[in-house]
């Protein structure tokens, strides 16, 4: 096992060298990676290397030890971080306890206490590690547990119980080669006549699954899985409706006489119907599992279709549509621009096949955009900002003559609306980097002002924020502070007589020598040297 990393953070040279050179740091199963004189070395020091613990004095200058705790716990949360004080002050280890540190040793400490203290930290860093070696163990157990999973999940999609959202990640999870739009897609359902028995039902199943499989590979585009009935499950898709319907009885047919050249015999396949997206793949499921439970009532070996069963051309509720209006509206809510365009090019394809009267058929249209006119409201969007003045949209689709017409028109809606968000979007953005902009000139000498206040005051995130801050104003949130408080100090360095502690103090830092660091990291000059320059009169002059 690898030793844990230690960095030491003391403003007393002495201490740290004591410390780094009196531990027989590897015998107790730790290396000393590093010793910083105060907390912003130590900061950058453990941003770059991610020790496992940070052992730090409370009272240093700039940046003291809870402070530097606290920045540690929330940009590094696995490291451990103990402090050591001189002070035996209950007050110290109360803010300590809250901000979760792993202890808290008050100075002087012996050797032996503090190597006693390393072997107890190094005993949980053991037990953390094991734990995670558990997880390991358990994320191996799932990798096997896969097949398993990906039954369920093609089980759930076939069910219509999974949000279609989600679809593109977990195919790719589970590696299925399905594509989650722009296909046809069809189930057939298979089962025996007359299951046998406990075990030998099992090895029937396993058997057929193993003679199907050999064969699905080839077809390219075809997959199997068992349902919650324990009945195979063949899901097939292709380019368009129907091509995939005749492909699919070409390949139930195909699949059925291998099963039966094997010998297996006895089996019944349902063929479903043909459906444009995976929200219906539902539909297809439902109406082969009908074919088939047609063909076991009459036990009927082979293939039995729905459109044999319900004597249609069509589909059940072939003069229904899924609800467009709704799935459109849905995506530009979340700003799915491109996804609203494929529900409505799936509304187009779906009106071409759909056997409608032309009044059935405007009915449809305009219940659609009923819907999006909802949405308008819902999303608080005047209708006068998408529509042209005295427009009556309704009218306007009903002119429309054909379905390119129709998608084309839906496609200038819903692009007009996704324009209007994302102008408004902007525009919020812009409001609040400019009123982050105003408060920072305002309470810019407080010097408790912290990024997460400023958040607070604006009533948004602390990520929000840093990214428009960045694109509006091409500044950080410390950037900006920083330069707000130098530009004033240079004011008051030329207007007034302040000493440097007094300037400090009216623009918001605690640390006078803090403040005259920045001050020379920002201007390349001494506080005393810019007011000599812009004011050389005073140059001589000695304040009384």
């Amino acid at each position: 096992m690898n030793p844990y990393s230690f960095v030491l953070v003391d403003d007393e040279p002495e201490i740290r060298e004591g410390i780094r050179d009196t531990i027989p740091w590897e015998e107790l199963g730790f290396s000393f990676a590093g010793a910083c004189a105060n907390g912003f070395e130590a900061l950058e020091l453990a941003e770059r290397i991610r020790p496992d613990v940070v052992m730090t004095d409370i009272n240093m200058p700039f940046m003291d030890g809870l402070t530097l705790a606290d920045r540690l716990l929330s940009a590094l949360p696995d490291t451990k971080v103990l402090i050591i004080s001189g002070y035996d002050d209950f007050e110290y280890a109360r803010k300590a306890l809250r901000l979760q540190v792993y202890d808290y040793i008050v100075k002087p400490i012996t050797p032996g206490e503090f190597k006693a203290a390393l072997l107890k930290l190094k005993q949980t860093l053991d037990e953390e590690q094991e734990n995670r070696q558990d997880l390991e163990h358990i994320k191996k157990q799932l990798a096997e547990s896969i097949p398993l999973l990906r039954e369920r999940f093609l089980t759930r999609l076939i069910e219509g119980k999974l949000d279609r959202s989600s679809l593109p990640e977990r195919f790719a999870y589970f590696d299925l080669p399905l594509p989650p739009e722009g296909a046809a897609y069809q189930c057939l359902v298979l089962d025996f006549i007359r299951r046998r028995k406990g075990e030998d039902f099992h090895i029937d199943l396993i058997t057929g699954r193993n003679i199907l499989e050999s064969f699905i590979g080839s077809f390219g585009q075809g997959l199997l899985f068992q349902d919650g009935a324990d009945r195979l499950v063949i899901l097939l898709w292709g380019k368009d409706r129907a091509g995939l319907y005749r492909e699919g009885l070409k390949s139930a047919e195909f699949l059925w006489h291998k099963l039966q050249s094997q010998r297996l015999t006895g089996i019944a396949v349902g063929v479903g119907e043909v459906v444009e997206t995976l929200e219906a793949l539902e539909a297809s499921y439902h109406t082969a599992a009908e074919a088939l439970a047609w063909g076991l009532l009459r036990e009927k070996i082979g293939l039995t279709t729905y459109r044999e069963v319900m004597g249609k051309t069509e589909s059940p509720g072939g003069r229904g549509s899924p609800g467009w209006g709704k799935e459109i509206v849905s995506a530009l809510k979340i700003g799915a621009g491109e996804e609203a365009r494929r529900y409505i090019q799936a509304m187009t394809d779906y009106f071409k096949n759909a056997p409608l009267t032309i009044d059935e058929y405007h009915i449809k249209l305009r219940l659609v955009l009923a819907a999006l006119l909802q949405g308008l409201e819902d999303m608080e969007i005047p209708q006068m900002e998408i529509f042209p003045p005295a427009s009556d949209p309704f009218a306007d689709i009903k002119e429309l003559k054909n379905l390119d017409e129709v998608r084309n028109w839906f496609f200038f809606l819903v692009d007009t609306i996704g324009s209007y968000t994302k102008t408004r979007q902007e525009n919020f953005a812009l409001v609040k980097a400019r009123e982050a902009l105003d408060y920072l000139e305002t309470h810019y000498d407080d010097p408790t002002l912290s990024l997460q206040g400023l958040c607070k005051k604006l009533d948004i995130s602390t990520s929000y924020f840093s990214a428009i801050f960045k694109k509006h104003h091409d500044k950080t949130f410390v950037e900006e502070l920083t330069n707000i408080r130098i530009r004033k100090a240079k004011e008051l360095l030329r207007t007034t007589d302040l000493m440097t502690y007094e300037i400090a103090d009216k623009i918001g830092y605690r640390d006078a020598h803090y403040f005259s660091l920045s001050f020379r990291k920002y201007t390349g000059l001494t506080t005393t040297e810019y007011r000599n320059i812009h004011i050389p009169s005073r140059a001589t002059h000695v304040r009384p």
